[in-house]
């Protein structure tokens, strides 16, 4: 696919900003894992209370609920890289329906007036095509990469308390104690790393 390289740009600019802790960008990609773990915890406790009156087991309810949130950023993140490739895609579709309006100037104003219609339509085809990788697509996995980078240790951190949460909701519901425990984290950190995968392998393909 043309423009693949703005794809795996915006990836390696996402990740480095992540890595080198730029404090707007990594806060925002933090805030926005967090906000979909939120959301998912409320809509987690909204079921937990509504497949209880059907007796379903809370705690089954709630270990489903932590694995759901745990995935929900690398779902995020895989969700921006098919934008990002759409948007690749889409472009040509533009690109072409614009130079063909262009062409159609011939069949409705006299010849010269079209023939500046033409380079026009043709300029800002070009301008499309150009300008949607790193203006669109780039940004797009820049903040898929950002949101892998600063998500994923967060796992391993039992004093971040916001992503070590579905941790320990998990460990209740298979143990009926709280807990955190290391073996737990790495477990949780390669599930969680299973979309992130999947968004690094559509971004390479």
């Amino acid at each position: 696919m043309k423009g693949r390289i703005w794809l795996v740009v915006g990836v390696v600019v996402g990740v480095a900003m992540g890595i080198g802790r730029f404090p707007y960008f990594s806060g925002a990609a933090a805030s926005l894992s967090d906000t979909a773990l939120r959301v998912v915890g409320t809509i987690g406790e909204t079921l937990v209370h509504d497949t209880a009156r059907y007796g379903a087991p809370r705690r089954v309810v709630e270990g489903f609920q932590a694995l759901v949130a745990v995935l929900v950023p690398g779902v995020t993140a895989l969700l921006l890289v098919y934008a990002a490739r759409g948007t690749l895609r889409l472009r040509q579709v533009v690109a072409v329906l614009i130079a063909a309006l262009g062409v159609g100037a011939f069949f409705y104003v006299p010849g010269g007036s079209a023939i500046g219609v033409l380079l026009l339509a043709l300029a800002a085809a070009a301008l499309v095509v150009a300008a949607t990788g790193p203006l669109v697509a780039a940004p797009l996995t820049a903040l898929a990469g950002l949101i892998g980078v600063v998500f994923l240790p967060r796992l391993l951190d039992s004093h971040s308390t916001l992503p070590s949460g579905p941790v320990e909701v998990l460990h209740e519901a298979l143990f009926a104690t709280p807990g955190m425990p290391l073996w737990l984290r790495v477990v949780v950190l390669v599930v969680a790393i299973v979309p992130f995968a999947m968004a690094a392998r559509r971004v390479l393909d």
